[in-house]
């Protein structure tokens, strides 16, 4: 699949809203027709003018996330996925988005905490392959080795597979599975392409090849979009208006070498721009921008805000749910769990700050239990999602809905693992093995 055409033109775009200007879901739809046809410069400057006008609106952060995506300007696309999380938006698009953003710029570990939070909602074919392409090799081919067992024996997983096999050095293993549907003259082509992409430090360029996208030196998005521009307003009162703004033009980056082709058949899916569910299509067919009804995202307050009872604090027992590697990922769990699981609603969060073998974590609790058998209990609600979480006796020193720091030994309770992780076998399947 070859890559999209760069050259992208800068264009002033004005700020507020007019009573002549079109809704912001007119261009929206304007943009996701863009994307359909290949012209991201039009799709951006469509989903700029959309947020623009209607700046609270995590769908519409959604679709210009996918937009800068599309476009190569991974930077750009990790804010705006990030800020549509922190708008509500909870779905495994934006969670995708997310990931792949965070690969592309060298952040393995802030990916990893985003595949730990959403793995169990995350397609199993673009997990595994995430994870091999995070460096969790032996996980990533066994949640694609067992996605295979238990039913879903389609192209795209076989192929995502086979690519993880190459990322993972199985080159025999890769060269068969590969077989399954790619045309045997096509085979080595196919591989050789993987081969570019084996790289681990080149991380932009292999999820520019994924995606489909040129690879372009992002100067950032435009700061008018910046969410701090556009706070939460009551229903009757109108949000600021943010000033003018200008887009940041994307310079082409002279290539290194020719540019890579994406192998077509291993794919990780982009997020639709705006669709209430995802259809995973076979790979052996292009993923176009999903159209459709707008998603309604699951209203989230700010993590911070949630408290079963003025004067409620730690209480006797903590929940806790997982340690990550930055404040970012615990908060962004933390919203997770709360649109999850209704239990959580009535109590405080507690994000404590410790060091484990020379390592800063973050745990990340929920507290406000009184007594070990209401914790538990809890406990067993978020394991029954496919989440981790373990039961912890509170300590008389702690805050609810802070960051504190703490001392810790040993390592780190593990953050939640996605139901689809399973325990990875001695030697993976052989290929053959997985056939229908």
């Amino acid at each position: 699949m070859a890559l999209l055409a760069a050259g992208i033109a800068g264009m002033a775009l004005l700020g507020g809203c007019s009573s002549n200007a079109p809704h912001p879901e007119k261009m929206a739809q304007q943009a996701r027709d863009a994307l359909n046809q290949g012209a991201t410069p039009r799709a951006v400057a469509l989903a700029e003018q959309a947020v623009l006008a209607d700046g609270r609106n995590p769908t519409l952060r959604v679709l210009l996330a996918n937009a800068y995506l599309r476009s190569g300007r991974f930077e750009s696309a990790r804010v705006s996925f990030a800020d549509a999380i922190e708008l509500g938006d909870d779905s495994s698009r934006a969670a995708l988005g997310l990931v792949l953003c965070d690969l592309a710029m060298g952040r393995n570990s802030a990916a990893l905490d985003t595949i730990n939070t959403y793995g169990d909602v995350l397609p199993a074919a673009d997990l595994g392959l995430a994870l091999v392409m995070a460096g969790q090799n032996e996980r990533g081919v066994t949640v694609l080795t067992n996605a295979i067992r238990q039913g879903q024996n389609a192209p795209k997983v076989r192929q995502n597979l086979a690519l993880a096999y190459a990322l993972s050095g199985m080159w025999n293993e890769a060269r068969i599975m590969a077989g399954q549907d790619v045309p045997a003259d096509q085979v080595d082509a196919r591989v050789q392409s993987w081969a570019a992409m084996a790289r681990p430090e080149d991380g932009r360029r292999r999820i520019a090849s994924l995606v489909g996208a040129p690879l372009v030196n992002d100067q950032g998005r435009p700061d008018a979009l910046a969410l701090a521009h556009f706070p939460g307003a009551a229903p009757d009162k109108a949000a600021p208006e943010p000033k003018a703004m200008a887009a940041a033009p994307a310079g082409e980056l002279p290539p290194t070498q020719a540019p890579l082709e994406s192998g077509a058949l291993a794919r990780i899916d982009l997020p639709p721009a705006a669709a209430p569910t995802m259809v995973s299509h076979p790979v052996v067919q292009p993923i176009p921008v999903a159209l459709g009804a707008v998603a309604r995202p699951v209203p989230v307050r700010p993590a911070m805000a949630h408290r079963a009872e003025p004067a409620r604090g730690p209480g006797t027992h903590l929940v806790q749910l997982g340690a990550f590697n930055s404040e970012e990922s615990a908060r962004r769990a933390w919203r997770h769990f709360l649109a999850r699981d209704a239990r959580l609603q009535g109590h405080p969060n507690m994000i404590t700050q410790v060091k484990v073998n020379g390592r800063d974590f973050w745990r990340l609790q929920a507290a406000g239990f009184a007594g070990q058998a209401s914790a538990a209990n809890l406990c067993g609600s978020v394991r029954a999602h496919g989440d981790a979480c373990m039961v912890l006796a509170a300590n008389a020193a702690a805050r609810v809905n802070t960051v504190q720091m703490a001392s810790a030994r040993g390592t780190p309770q593990p953050a939640a693992q996605p139901a689809a992780a399973h325990p990875a076998p001695a030697h993976p399947a052989k290929p053959n093995a997985t056939r229908k």
